[in-house]
C-alpha cells in the first residue's frame, strides 16, 4: 500500500482512497485504504499541500450540491451542466487546470450512498486516464478525524 505522499505525487497511484487512522474500523470497497498511524502526520501532510482542494460533505451531501461544489472547486467552465455526464466530461478534459488534481472530501460519510458510489466510479475512470497521461488525479475521502476539517483560512487552489 503506497504512502499518502506517494499517492499525492505519482500518477501511477491515481484513484480514490479512504483516509483513516490505523485503529479506525471503517472499510471501503473502493481502493485500499490509506492507513495513517498518527493523526498529526496526516494533518501535517495535508497542511503542506496547498494544491489539495478541500470540500466538506456536510455542506454538499446530495448530488446537486456536490456537483456544484466540485464545479466551483475545480473551476469548471461555464458550460458545466452540474450532472454526472458533465462531471465526467470535465474531469476527462481539465484543459483549464494546471498541475495535479487532488480533492479531499471531509466527512465523506455524509454523502448519500448512491451519490458517493457514482462519484467514485466516475473519478476512478478519469484518474486512470490521467495516469496514462502522467498527471496526478486523486480523490481522498476522509471520516472522523481532524483532517476532515479544513483549516479556517483554507481557500483551496
Amino acid at each position: 500500500m503506497p504512502a499518502l505522499t506517494e499517492i499525492l505525487d505519482h500518477p501511477s497511484h491515481n484513484g480514490v482512497y479512504w483516509l483513516r487512522l490505523a485503529d479506525a474500523s471503517h472499510r471501503s470497497g473502493t481502493r485500499p485504504d490509506v492507513l495513517i498511524t498518527e493523526e498529526t502526520r496526516l494533518n501535517a501532510v495535508i497542511a503542506e499541500r496547498p494544491d489539495i482542494l478541500r470540500l466538506d460533505a456536510r455542506d454538499c451531501p446530495d448530488k446537486d450540491r456536490l456537483l456544484q461544489a466540485l464545479g466551483e472547486a475545480l473551476r469548471f467552465p461555464d458550460y458545466y451542466g452540474r450532472n454526472w455526464d458533465a462531471l465526467e466530461e470535465c474531469l476527462f478534459d481539465l484543459s483549464w487546470w494546471s498541475g495535479p488534481v487532488i480533492v479531499l472530501i471531509a466527512h465523506a460519510h455524509a454523502l448519500e450512498r448512491e451519490t458517493l458510489a457514482t462519484l467514485v466510479d466516475i473519478w476512478t475512470e478519469a484518474s486512470a486516464a490521467w495516469a496514462q497521461a502522467g498527471r496526478v488525479c486523486v480523490l481522498l475521502l476522509a471520516n472522523g478525524h481532524q483532517a476532515d476539517t479544513p483549516p479556517a483560512n483554507s481557500e483551496g487552489a
